[in-house]
Parts: C-alpha cells; structure tokens; sequence
C-alpha cells in the first residue's frame, strides 16, 4: 500500500500544478427534503439532507495513450446553519481519489464506493432517502485505505472491476463482473471481509418497451462471519414516464440480511423543472420483527444540480 500512497501524493501535486488548474470541472448537487416520520405511535417532522455534495474533478493526457484523472468530493448538509455533514464534521467525504487510465483500463486510489456498491446499477430509486437499501442490505461501503481497477471491454460489453481495501479487521476484497448491452444492465459482485461480512450480489436493469416502464431486481446473500448465519435479501423497482416531465416510481425490498423479516414498500413521483432542477414526493413503508425499527415517511424534496 506504500507504494500507492506514494503515488497519490505525488499525482495530487500534479494536478494542481498551474497548468492543470484550468481543467477542473466544480460541481454538486443540493438534495433535501421536508420529511414526516411516523414511529413508535410518534410523529416528527424536519428538513432533512439526502447527502448533498461538492466536488471538483479533471483529467489530463500524459501521452496518447496515458492520462491522469482525478475527483475530490465532499458531502455538506444545507439544512444545517453550520453546513456539517457529519457529527462535527464540515464535510464528509465522498468518492475522493486519483487514476491513470489507459488501454490496460483504470486503476485507482483513495476512497471510493465499493465494486459491490457499484454493481447495485442504480435498481435502488429511493438511494439517499429513508428509502435506501443500505437500511435492509449489508455492503453499501464506500471505503478509504482503497485502490481499485476496471478493465477495459474482456468482450462487448463485459468489464471486470476489483477492489483491494486495508481495514483493521485484514483485507477486504469486492469485484464485480459487469455487462451492458443496450439499455440492458446486469451485474454480479462479491464481497469477502467487508466490515465483517461476506457478500454475493446479483443485479439487472432493463427496460419493458411496451409498458414503457423501466425494471430494477437485485438478489443478495450475506454471511456474518463472526457467526456463520447467511440472510438473503431482493428488490425489485419499477419507473414509468407519466407526462413529459413527470415519472412515477415504485420499489418493494425485502430483506433479513439487517432485519429480521424486514420490508420496505416505497413509492414516489418526481417532476422535471428543468435539466438541472427536480421536485420529489416519497412514501415509504418499513415493517420488520422488531417494532421498534418499524417506521413510515413521507417526504417532500428538491434536488438541484451543477
């Protein structure tokens, strides 16, 4: 790990050499929303952040066939006066890391999202809201102590992505096989000792023409490793176009992987102001065996990007 910390260090001084300054892109997003929670006979209401971020990106040519390309990113929260992210953090970070891209494909390095994470390819609708996944399934991970690698197309198609993380419980390895064929997605990720747990995850998206809707299902076994108990999990997601601007979604999960019998019902509807700019309206429904985790939101939000 020596050496690829060596390497960040010295890429990070590259691309802010002056020359490079003019080739950052800024960007973020702001997401929040006004949100009821119905829970324990109690109801609260407050404005809530849905991982909100800034960030700056670029990339640059070493030679023809050799370029650096870089992102570092920050989660903020604007419902909070002081803008932390996190606790007493101002900023939480996100996907924060440095790659030489080439013929050979990406190897990368610093934090960043998981193979397994990646290869959720989005079935998630709710991703950020109370409706995430990562409340009813193991290996939502964004990790640091990470370099990573993506292979160029193996066949059309077919790209192979493999993930090396240092924690303190010993290595923690995720990799993904991953395919796409017109607008047909499909994934499959393994994760071995991450945070404790050994995860196998399967995943599709793919389009209905003539419903005009859009599908997401995702399968995933998880084992506990400090106990040997494996729980299984699925989803599926549907989204349809209901006018030029609007589309109405719905996601059904259920999981025992974080919950024992834990589902989670959810649906919504989002409208298109602009390119950049989205209003949203979320319903979602969480049940399990244990009361006290038992909940229900609905949500009114904005999402603006730049």
């Amino acid at each position: 790990m020596k050496i690829f910390k060596s390497l960040s260090t010295a890429l990070a001084i590259l691309c802010f050499s002056s020359d490079l300054l003019s080739d950052i892109t800024f960007y973020g997003k702001i997401n929040t929303s006004y949100e009821s929670t119905d829970k324990n006979s109690k109801t609260d209401t407050d404005f809530k952040n849905n991982a909100s971020r800034l960030g700056i990106k670029g990339k640059f040519d070493l030679n023809e066939n050799l370029k650096i390309s870089y992102q570092f990113e920050n989660e903020i929260d604007p419902t909070d006066g002081r803008g932390r992210a996190d606790g007493e953090q101002v900023f939480k970070e996100r996907n924060t890391f440095i790659a030489i891209e080439g013929n050979f494909g990406k190897i990368f390095t610093g934090t960043h999202d998981t193979a397994l994470k990646i290869a959720q390819l989005k079935v998630d609708l709710f991703n950020d809201t109370r409706a995430d996944i990562k409340y009813l399934f193991q290996g939502e991970n964004r990790m640091n102590s990470f370099v990573g690698y993506t292979s160029p197309e193996i066949v059309k198609g077919l790209k192979v992505t493999l993930n090396s993380i240092s924690q303190s419980t010993g290595s923690f390895d995720s990799y993904s096989l991953n395919y796409s064929r017109g607008s047909m997605k499909l994934a499959f990720a393994s994760d071995s000792n991450g945070k404790g747990y050994d995860n196998q995850r399967i995943a599709s998206t793919f389009p209905i023409e003539s419903l005009g809707i859009d599908v997401g299902v995702l399968y995933q076994s998880t084992k506990k490793l400090s106990t040997g108990v494996s729980e299984k999990g699925h989803l599926i997601s549907l989204k349809k176009k209901v006018s030029d601007k609007g589309s109405a979604y719905l996601q059904a999960a259920s999981s025992d992987i974080k919950l024992e019998s834990g589902k989670q019902n959810s649906l919504g509807y989002m409208y298109k102001i602009s390119k950049v700019a989205k209003v949203f309206l979320h319903y979602s429904d969480l049940e399990s065996n244990k009361t006290s985790k038992n909940a229900e939101y609905v949500s009114v939000g904005f999402e603006y990007k730049f």
